[in-house]
C-alpha cells in the first residue's frame, strides 16, 4: 500500500504542478496585456495594512454576517491546515511521521483540531445556503442566478472531503500512538498519544482500536494519498479552467486588494478617474497632438487596465453585487456579477489572438484558428446579433450607485470599468441614448442639463425676505464670507429643489451664517456629462467653473445636491481647485448642535397628529461618501414627529434610478427603479418621505405621484428635504413653548458612524457668529423649556403644516401607468417649455 501511495502521490502532484505553472504564467500573459493603472502602488505600507485588514480580517465579508463568519472559518482553514497537505506527504513516506520540529506541539495540535471541525462547519453552512437560494427555487432573485454551478459545487466538496482526510488521519494517529506494539518500541509515545494532543478527535480514535498497527499504517497510506490525490485533482481542474473565479480567488484576491484604486483601504466610489492614455491623464486642452489610434476609454478588452483585468480575473460569482444592483432588481439585464463574468471570458478567449498578433510584429508566425478569428472580430459593446460581449442596454442600465462596489468582497471596480466603456461609445463611437442628445446640448450651450438661461440662475431667491450676495455683485470675493453657497442645477431651474434652495438659504440667513452664490457665474458640476461618459463635455464645464472657484477664491463650500457635493470634493482637485465641500444635511446638523437652529416642539393646541418620518440615503451621499448620520440625527431632533427606516437603508439603501444620467434617459425595461424605491417607502407607513437629494426628491416625488394615482398610496404623503422639514420646525409658531437648543451629532461623521472622516473638515464654529457658542444664546424661561431630548408625542401645530407648503409646491394628481413623462424623472421646471438566508441583506 505504501509504494501504491508514494508513487500516485508523487505522479499526480508532478502533472499538478506543471499545469499550475502554465496556468500562473497564462493569467500573467492576461493582466499584462491590459494598459498602465497609475497610482497602485502608493503608500505601500498603507496597503499591506489594508490588504491584512480585508483578508485576515473578512471586513468586506461580514456586512452579511453570518455569512462572512463561516468563509472565514473556511479560509482560514485552507491557510492553515495547508500545512497538512505537506504532512499528508511526510505520512505516505513513514505513517508516523510529523512535522520537524514542530512534532507533536500541542500548541500546534490543538489550533489544527479547531479549525478543522470550525471549516467543516463552515463549508457545510455555505453548501446549504447555496442550496437555499438556488436559482431553481428562487429565479432570477437568487445571488448565484447565472454564476457556474458546477465550478462551485466542485470547490465545496473538494474542501468538505480535504477537511474530512484531514480529520481521519487525525483519529488513526491517535489509534497508533496508542497501540501497544507501538509503544513497546517507543514508550515517549505514551504522553504524544494522550487526550491533552488529540482533544476532540481521541473519541474517534478510539474507533480503530482492535486494528493491528499494520493495518493502521495501511489506513494512513491511503487516506493520505486520498488527500493527495483530491489537493492535486483541485490544482489540475482550476489550471484548466483558469477562468474559474470561485477557485482562483483565494490566490488573486490578496493582489487585487493590495493594488486597489485607493490606497487608504476605501472602496473605488466617489469621484472617477479621468480618461488615461499611456498612463497618463487625458488633457483635452491638447487633444489636437494626441495619437489618433489612442483608446478613449475602453473599446475593446486590452483597453482595460492590467488592475482592469486582474479585477476581472478575481470574481467569485457570489452575486452579492447582483442582489443589491438596483438594475437587476428591477427586471433589467444588468448584472454586475455577469457583466464582470461575460468580460473575464472574453478576456481570457481573445488573449491568445492578441498575443498571437504581437508576437506577429516581432516577426514570429502564429498560425489564427477560426474560433480565435471569430474570438478578434468580436464587438466589446454590441447587441447579441452582432456577437457582442456586452449588451448596449446592459451597459446603460448602470446608475452608478456604487452598490455593486460596495458590497464586493475582492474589491472589483465595478463603476469605474462601466464609465470607462461608455466613454469610448460616446466620446469614439458616439453611440448613446438618444435622450442624451438634449442633456449634452443643454451643457454645452447653457451649462445646464435643463437648457434654461443663464441669466435664470438667481431666480429662485424672488420671494425671500433677505438679501442672498452674489460675489461680484454684492461681495468682491469669498474672503468675505465663510460659504460658497454651490446652488447647483437642479436648486436653481427645478421647481420642487427650488423650495430646498430656498429653505437652505433660510436656515443659513437664520442661523447668522454668512454666505453668497455665484449666480450666473456658476454653471453644471459635470456629474451628469461625465457620468454618461462624456468626459469632454465634463472637462469643459469643470475648468470653467474651476476657474471661477479660484479666481473668487472659495476655500468652502455646501451644496444641496449630492451630486455636486460628490463632484466638487472629490473630482475637481484634478483642475486645480482645494475647496472644503460639506453637505447641506452635515452643515444644518452642525448648526443645530451649537444651538444656532432650533426646531420647536408643536404647542399644546396643535390640531395635527405627529407625523412618521422616513429617510431615504441618496447613493452619491450615502455609498459614494459616507455620510448617513447627519440627515437622521436632523430628523430625530424635529419634535412631534416618529421616525422609521426603510429595510433597504444606510450602505445598503438601495437607488431612486438617477444617477449615472439616468435621470434623463427613459426607463423601458422591467420595473421602474423609483417606483420600487416609492413603494418600500410608503409601505412604513411615513406621511413624509425625506430626501438630500434633488435627483432623489426629483424620482420619488414621481414614484409617489404614480402610486398615489394609482391609489397605492395616501394622498398626503409627501416627498420633501431634510432642510424643508427642519426649516417648519424652526420656524413653527410655538405658542407658550420655548425649547432650549438641541443637542444633536456633529455634522462630520465620526468613527462611530463608520464614515469617511474626509467627507467634511473639523469646523470649530460656523459663520459670522463664529466667535459665539451655544452658550450666548438667550436662554429661556425654565418654565417654558420642553425637552427635546425624545420627540414629543404632542401633534403639531398648523402653522408646521402652512411653512412646509410654503416651501413646497403641490404633487401634481395627474400621472398614471400611461404618464411616461413623470413617472421616469424628466420632470422640467414650468418655463422649460420656453426653450438568501437569514443572514442576507433583503431584496426587493
Amino acid at each position: 500500500m505504501q509504494v501504491v501511495a508514494i508513487v500516485v502521490s508523487l505522479a499526480i502532484t508532478i502533472v499538478a504542478v506543471a499545469l499550475a505553472v502554465a496556468a500562473v504564467r497564462q493569467m500573467l500573459g492576461v493582466v499584462r496585456m491590459g494598459q498602465p493603472a497609475v497610482g497602485r502602488t502608493d503608500q505601500p505600507g498603507q496597503r499591506w495594512k489594508h490588504m491584512f485588514t480585508e483578508t485576515l480580517g473578512h471586513t468586506r465579508m461580514l456586512q452579511w454576517h453570518w455569512i462572512g463568519v463561516m468563509h472565514w472559518f473556511v479560509m482560514a482553514g485552507f491557510i492553515f491546515l495547508s500545512s497538512l497537505v505537506f504532512g499528508a506527504y511526510l505520512q505516505v513516506f513513514d505513517a508516523h511521521q510529523a512535522f520537524p520540529v514542530i512534532g507533536h506541539w500541542v500548541v500546534y495540535e490543538w489550533p489544527v483540531e479547531a479549525l478543522s471541525w470550525l471549516t467543516l462547519i463552515g463549508i457545510v453552512y455555505l453548501i446549504a445556503v447555496r442550496q437555499r437560494n438556488h436559482p431553481r427555487s428562487k429565479g432570477r432573485s437568487s445571488r448565484f442566478f447565472g454564476s457556474t454551478f458546477w465550478q462551485a459545487y466542485f470547490v465545496e466538496a473538494v474542501i468538505l472531503a480535504v477537511v474530512l482526510c484531514g480529520i481521519v488521519l487525525r483519529t488513526v494517529e491517535y489509534a497508533m500512538l496508542n497501540d501497544a506494539e507501538y509503544l513497546a518500541g517507543h514508550p515517549e509515545a505514551a504522553d504524544q498519544g494522550s487526550v491533552l494532543h488529540f482533544p476532540t478527535t481521541f473519541f474517534l480514535g478510539d474507533l480503530w482500536s482492535g486494528l493491528s498497527l499494520t493495518t493502521l499504517e495501511n489506513v494512513t497510506y491511503a487516506v493520505a494519498m486520498v488527500k493527495i490525490v483530491i489537493s492535486m485533482t483541485w490544482l489540475i481542474v482550476i489550471a484548466r479552467n483558469i477562468t474559474m473565479g470561485v477557485a482562483w480567488h483565494r490566490f488573486t484576491a490578496w493582489f487585487n486588494i493590495w493594488f486597489k484604486r485607493e490606497s487608504d483601504g476605501s472602496t473605488a466610489l466617489g469621484g472617477l478617474r479621468p480618461i488615461m492614455v499611456d498612463g497618463k491623464p487625458l488633457d483635452f486642452e491638447n487633444i489636437e497632438e494626441l495619437d489618433e489610434d489612442a483608446p478613449l476609454g475602453v473599446g475593446k478588452i486590452e483597453d482595460f487596465s492590467w488592475k482592469g483585468l486582474l479585477d476581472l480575473t478575481t470574481c467569485t460569482e457570489c452575486g452579492r453585487c447582483q442582489s443589491q444592483c438596483p438594475a437587476w432588481n428591477t427586471e433589467k439585464p444588468l448584472s454586475p456579477k455577469l457583466l464582470v463574468m461575460g468580460l473575464r471570458d472574453h478576456a481570457y478567449a481573445k488573449a491568445p489572438g492578441i498575443q498571437a498578433e504581437r508576437a506577429a510584429a516581432d516577426g514570429v508566425e502564429v498560425e489564427h484558428s477560426d474560433t480565435m478569428t471569430k474570438e478578434m472580430e468580436r464587438p466589446l459593446i454590441g447587441s447579441e446579433d452582432l456577437f457582442g460581449v456586452i449588451d448596449p442596454d446592459v451597459l446603460w442600465s448602470c446608475t452608478n450607485c456604487g452598490a455593486c462596489v460596495q458590497q464586493c468582497p475582492v474589491d472589483i471596480e465595478h463603476v469605474d470599468h462601466i464609465v470607462d466603456m461608455r466613454r469610448y461609445q460616446v466620446l469614439v463611437e458616439s453611440n448613446f441614448p438618444a435622450e442624451l442628445n438634449q442633456l449634452f446640448k443643454g451643457l454645452e450651450n447653457k451649462g445646464n442639463p435643463w437648457n434654461m438661461s443663464p441669466n435664470a440662475r438667481l431666480d429662485w431667491t424672488k420671494g425671500l425676505d433677505f438679501e442672498v450676495k452674489q460675489v461680484g455683485n454684492d461681495i468682491e470675493d469669498l474672503t468675505e464670507v465663510e460659504y460658497l453657497f454651490w446652488v447647483g442645477c437642479a436648486g436653481a431651474y427645478e421647481d420642487r429643489a427650488k423650495k430646498t434652495t430656498q429653505a437652505v438659504a433660510e436656515l443659513l440667513h437664520m442661523a447668522g451664517v454668512e454666505f453668497a452664490v455665484l449666480g450666473d457665474g456658476e454653471t453644471c458640476s459635470g456629474d451628469p456629462a461625465r457620468r454618461a461618459g462624456n468626459e469632454f463635455v465634463f472637462s469643459m464645464l469643470a475648468m470653467q467653473n474651476a476657474e471661477v472657484l479660484k479666481e473668487t477664491k472659495a476655500t468652502k463650500v455646501v451644496a444641496t445636491c449630492a451630486h455636486c457635493f460628490n463632484t466638487l470634493k472629490n473630482e475637481y482637485g484634478e483642475f486645480g481647485t482645494q475647496l472644503e465641500v460639506v453637505h447641506h444635511t452635515q452643515l444644518l446638523n452642525r448648526l443645530v448642535r451649537d444651538g444656532r437652529l432650533q426646531p420647536v416642539a408643536p404647542g399644546p393646541n396643535a390640531a395635527e397628529t405627529g407625523k412618521t418620518i422616513t429617510y431615504h440615503d441618496p447613493c452619491f451621499l450615502g455609498r459614494h461618501n459616507q455620510v448617513y448620520e447627519p440627515p437622521r440625527e436632523l430628523l430625530g431632533v424635529i419634535p412631534g414627529t416618529t421616525f422609521a427606516e426603510m429595510p433597504r437603508n444606510s450602505e445598503k439603501s438601495f437607488c431612486c434610478g438617477a444617477g449615472g444620467a439616468r435621470m434623463w434617459m427613459e426607463e423601458n425595461i422591467g420595473e421602474r427603479i423609483n417606483v420600487n424605491r416609492t413603494t418600500e417607502a410608503i409601505a412604513t407607513g411615513a406621511d413624509q418621505i425625506a430626501v438630500g437629494c434633488p435627483f432623489c426628491r426629483v424620482m420619488l416625488s414621481d414614484g409617489l405621484t404614480l402610486q398615489q394615482s394609482k391609489g397605492e398610496a395616501r394622498e398626503e404623503v409627501e416627498v420633501l428635504d431634510v432642510a424643508q422639514m427642519l426649516l417648519a420646525s424652526v420656524k413653527r409658531a410655538p405658542d407658550d413653548v420655548a425649547v432650549d437648543p438641541v443637542q444633536a451629532t456633529d455634522a462630520e461623521p465620526t468613527a462611530a458612524d463608520a464614515a469617511d472622516a474626509d467627507s467634511v473638515t473639523d469646523h470649530t464654529a460656523v459663520g459670522a457668529a463664529a466667535a459665539a457658542t451655544a452658550t450666548d444664546a438667550p436662554t429661556p424661561d425654565s418654565s417654558d423649556v420642553a425637552d427635546l431630548d425624545e420627540p414629543s408625542t404632542g401633534p403639531p401645530d398648523a402653522a408646521d403644516a402652512e411653512v412646509a407648503r410654503e416651501h413646497d409646491v403641490d404633487i401634481d394628481a395627474k400621472g398614471s401607468a400611461e404618464d411616461e413623462s413623470t413617472a421616469h424623472g424628466l420632470t422640467a421646471p414650468a418655463e422649460a417649455g420656453a426653450d438568501e438566508t437569514d443572514d442576507e441583506p433583503p431584496k426587493s
